[in-house]
């Protein structure tokens, strides 16, 4: 049941190879995965999940084509004993986007195609002082993807997290802090990703407070979801000129509708939440879950497992999206 697009004819073809018998069947619309799911002991992709669960009385796993799994029946399928493993394939790009998007304000660049555009040389650029420390709030996959980068690149990371981590030499992050405490670490930062899923704890975590505790000269991004951030706070405080900028891939509402504030917020710079994306990326996706229920039939264990959460609540023990 995927939603990027329909599974190619090779991918389906290495799909029926992997095992004698294996009836691979293509949901072309919901009503033809509601009518086909009775039968079904895995489902790859999610896009009619949500109403096909009651039916799917044989299913044990299911393979969603997301990094982020916030949006998905999570307390259903825990208390049903399902499976569920995410794809984590484009952490990397997504990494790459956000801190290509920080670049891009600190270089000026929209304000240097807006004078292509005009066909006029100017060199008086809005730059940002070179970036120095910089914070990841959120360290899932991606968190880790974007603070590795930025390690990488010379920047000092600080990084913010639900619950204290085990000791790891090979982290990137040269402070860490648990819970609410990375509050504390946001005055001393030139650069800000957020890198969240979305849960009632994190809804509008990154609030007025949190914005106004960033030094003016920050530059912000948020690649993870819509929702932690408070753009009705964050477009006062781009009014008031406060912060430097910021990027922005994903929206409260989704798709940013036409006519939205934020397309004409001061020093903002918006992509359609476009972060994961790249040519390669279906094909990416397919071998990837032909390599995962390859790996189902002969029982070896699963990449990228869900750890569910317990029966009743709704919190994902993930904490980062793509």
């Amino acid at each position: 049941m995927y939603s990027l697009a329909p599974p190619s004819r090779e991918h389906l073809e290495r799909l029926q190879t992997l095992t004698p018998g294996l009836d691979v069947v293509v949901a072309a619309n919901e009503a033809h995965a509601l009518d086909a799911v009775a039968d079904a002991e895995v489902i790859l992709g999610h896009r009619y999940l949500r109403q096909c669960l009651p039916l799917a009385k044989r299913l044990k796993w299911v393979q969603s084509s997301a990094g982020g799994v916030d949006r998905l029946p999570l307390a259903e399928l825990a208390a049903r004993g399902i499976m569920l493993t995410r794809s984590t394939l484009d952490s990397d790009t997504v990494a790459a986007h956000a801190v290509a998007l920080a670049w891009s304000i600190s270089r000026g660049l929209p304000q240097a195609y807006r004078q292509l555009q005009a066909g006029r040389w100017d060199q008086r650029l809005a730059l940002t002082r070179l970036p120095e420390r910089a914070i990841v709030i959120g360290l899932g996959a991606v968190g880790t993807a974007i603070a590795k980068r930025l390690k990488a690149q010379g920047i000092t990371v600080l990084c913010g997290k639900r619950s204290k981590p085990a000791a790891d030499p090979a982290s990137p992050c040269a402070e860490i802090f648990c819970n609410g405490a990375w509050r504390s670490a946001l005055p001393r930062v030139d650069w800000c990703f957020l890198a969240l899923v979305h849960t009632p704890e994190t809804t509008k975590i990154f609030d007025e407070t949190a914005l106004r505790a960033l030094p003016p000269h920050a530059v912000l991004v948020n690649v993870g979801r819509g929702e932690t951030l408070d753009t009705d706070a964050l477009q006062r405080v781009l009014l008031e000129g406060h912060l430097a900028g910021v990027a922005l891939d994903v929206f409260e509402s989704g798709p940013l509708p036409t006519g939205h504030p934020l397309w004409h917020a001061p020093r903002t710079l918006i992509t359609p939440h476009v972060a994961s994306h790249h040519p390669g990326r279906i094909e990416r996706i397919e071998r990837y879950f032909e390599e995962q229920l390859s790996r189902y039939l002969s029982g070896q264990p699963l990449k990228d497992l869900v750890e569910l959460p317990p029966t009743g609540s709704g919190d994902p023990a993930v904490e980062a999206n793509t």
